[in-house]
């Protein structure tokens, strides 16, 4: 655990580095000082495949070294024109994010289906706490009726999502002085949890119950070797990596 510890310190601090270097040069700034530091864009594999575009943008202050992303939404749309006598595609904007965003880590775009539905969904890192071992993710989940992406309002509570396909649902690992995976649920704009795991000298699993309250469904002894609590718990009910 202390080695991966280690790494994890390594991590951070040549982000920092790299941070330091990447003010420096002749850089164009807009009017209230900020420059284009990072861009992804992808038509292909998010939302509508070929019919959904996101265009997320990382800026930063020349003088102060503020940060904030932004994230545009657009939809293909067919036009006719008349006086051409043809049909055009052209992107609409559907809706437009800005978030403030840590200094030191990049974009980092991940794009993963996660709610299940065949539409594929999009986070991107907006911060990173535990010494570099929680990636701090803000989710975009895609709305096939709007033709646009909601933000899960308190994603970045849940550092490290990933997708459970044995589950349906998503799991979050966090990092502190112990290891917990927790196994949440999407409802409307938030990440509900439902059930988790925690790894230190013993394995505690906790369920919340049909009055909302957390209740200890196992407890025992945890006997495994230093690289085990650092897997990500599929089933709680029974405990499976």
């Amino acid at each position: 655990m202390k080695s991966l510890e280690t790494f994890f310190n390594i991590v951070f601090w040549a982000f920092s580095i790299l941070f330091l270097f990447s003010c420096s040069g002749n850089l164009k700034q807009d009017k209230d000082g900020y420059y284009s530091e990072e861009k992804f864009v992808d038509s292909l594999n998010v939302g509508r495949k070929g019919k959904t575009k996101v265009e997320f943008e990382k800026f930063r202050h020349i003088k102060n070294g503020d940060v904030f992303v932004t994230l545009n939404v657009y939809d293909l749309k067919d036009i006719w024109v008349e006086s051409k006598g043809s049909m055009f595609h052209t992107w609409e904007l559907k809706n437009t994010f800005k978030f403030i965003k840590d200094g030191v880590t990049g974009l980092d775009v991940q794009i993963c289906d996660f709610n299940n539905d065949g539409f594929n969904d999009v986070t991107y890192q907006s911060g990173i706490a535990g010494r570099g071992g929680n990636m701090v993710m803000t989710l975009f989940v895609y709305e096939p009726e709007n033709k646009n992406f909601i933000h899960i309002k308190n994603s970045d509570n849940y550092p490290n999502l990933s997708f459970n396909s044995k589950l349906k649902c998503i799991n979050s690992v966090i990092l502190t002085g112990s290891i917990t995976t927790v196994f949440l649920k999407i409802k409307k704009d938030s990440l509900d949890e439902f059930a988790r795991v925690d790894v230190s000298d013993k394995i505690v699993v906790e369920e919340k119950d049909s009055t909302g309250k957390f209740k200890v469904i196992e407890e025992k002894v945890f006997t495994g070797n230093d690289k085990d609590p650092y897997k990500v718990f599929r089933n709680y009910k029974p405990l499976e990596y």
